[in-house]
């Protein structure tokens, strides 16, 4: 039984801690700068509180070499979502003044409430894997974003290619990133074209070289020195980001074959994930020990029906949580749209819902779930996947 209950509030460059005794009384309070020192003197305090409970809240990446310090010499050591600990406070305190101090005392009261349903960190938790997974999101968003840029120039100034070809293909963005124009295109000879539609890597365009000088002689687009700077920009732009996302998603899902390659496999036997929103899946979730029930692991991924409670009564809002992760629900949704893709037994349950008066949002939503059942189910047994 714990004598002690330490509370940690973290900011960028240093944290506040607040020590409790089993009665809630402070019994040891201070501040330290998020260095060295600071950790040093703060072992020693931590030491003086032998048979004691640390408990700190996530706070995005600042509390990431506090805890990994603390976790290397106590295992009594804790992280909790910043939701928990604000409606904690919101339960015992009308009072709405808020400082670091008062935080830390607050998560201090809160490990005293609730340490016996919180689990004890285990350093692998902050996995590396679910970095690079989160920056190879923001990346391919980035190019999702720059697509869409570069989309719209080209409509200004030859909107018969867009309309015609993919023109995200690597040969037409290196066409246009020598020819941005349609009036560039035109002005130059059928062989000039043809060498800047030459690509080693990368798709290739259905469309000959012939053809695009036809298309760009009776173009409406506009030219313009302007543009065709605009043009090389987009192109410059998508292409880096191509590049980038192309080495990261080489490095997640090597990280991942190195570590977690069973559940790869396992989740790749469902036809329509790929290795790489698998890859995905595995480093939002990590060990699927961690969820005793397939709802815990739902409710981890914000899919859950939003719930109101009022006096007696509870109702359903008719709208998932999203107190989850992000990262995980936007991956699980990638994922349902390729298994509705290629497993019929999925598709029909998607018509389904459909048919019972469901809006294909919500209809997809209920898929997310099916799909996460299926997922804890084959991950838990150790088991592929086989289609019905």
């Amino acid at each position: 039984m714990f004598k002690n209950f330490i509370g940690i509030d973290v900011s960028k460059g240093s944290f506040n801690f607040c020590v409790i005794d089993e009665t809630g009384k402070t019994i040891d309070k201070g501040f330290h700068e998020m260095n060295e020192k600071g950790f040093k003197d703060f072992r020693q305090i931590l030491e003086s509180f032998p048979v004691s409970v640390v408990v700190l809240e996530s706070t995005g990446s600042y509390h990431i070499n506090i805890l990994s310090f603390i976790a290397s010499f106590k295992k009594e050591i804790c992280l909790v979502n910043p939701v928990l600990i604000k409606r904690f406070i919101q339960t015992v305190s009308l009072r709405k003044t808020k400082t670091d101090e008062i935080d830390a005392l607050s998560i201090a009261r809160f490990a005293k409430v609730h340490h016996a349903e919180l689990k004890n960190y285990a350093p692998a938790e902050f996995d590396e894997t679910r970095a690079i997974a989160r920056i190879r999101e923001d990346v391919a968003q980035d190019v999702a974003k720059a697509k869409t840029r570069f989309k719209q120039d080209v409509c200004t100034v030859f909107p018969e290619l867009e309309s015609a070809c993919d023109i995200f293909t690597q040969s037409m963005l290196n066409l246009l990133n020598s020819f941005p124009t349609a009036e560039s295109i035109a002005k130059t000879d059928v062989r000039t074209i043809e060498k800047a539609l030459l690509c080693t890597r990368g798709r290739k365009t259905i469309f000959s070289a012939k053809e695009i000088k036809e298309l760009a002689k009776s173009s409406v687009g506009h030219s313009s020195k302007i543009m065709e700077t605009v043009i090389r920009h987009d192109v410059e732009t998508l292409l880096f980001f191509l590049e980038r996302l192309d080495e990261l998603t080489k490095c997640l899902i090597e990280e991942v074959e190195k570590n977690n390659s069973r559940q790869l496999q396992i989740l790749t036997s469902v036809k329509g994930i790929s290795e790489i929103t698998a890859s995905h899946f595995i480093a939002e979730t990590g060990d699927i020990s961690r969820f005793d029930t397939r709802e815990k692991l739902i409710a981890f991924a914000g899919t859950d029906p939003a719930v109101r409670e009022s006096g007696t009564s509870i109702h359903a809002r008719g709208r998932i949580s999203k107190k989850g992760s992000k990262s995980l629900r936007r991956t699980v949704y990638l994922m349902a749209m390729g298994v509705m893709k290629y497993d019929p037994k999925f598709k029909e349950y998607y018509y389904k819902k459909r048919e019972q008066g469901m809006q294909h949002r919500k209809a997809m939503i209920a898929l997310c779930n099916k799909l996460l059942r299926v997922l804890f189910a084959i991950l838990k047994k150790e088991e592929f996947y086989v289609a019905a």
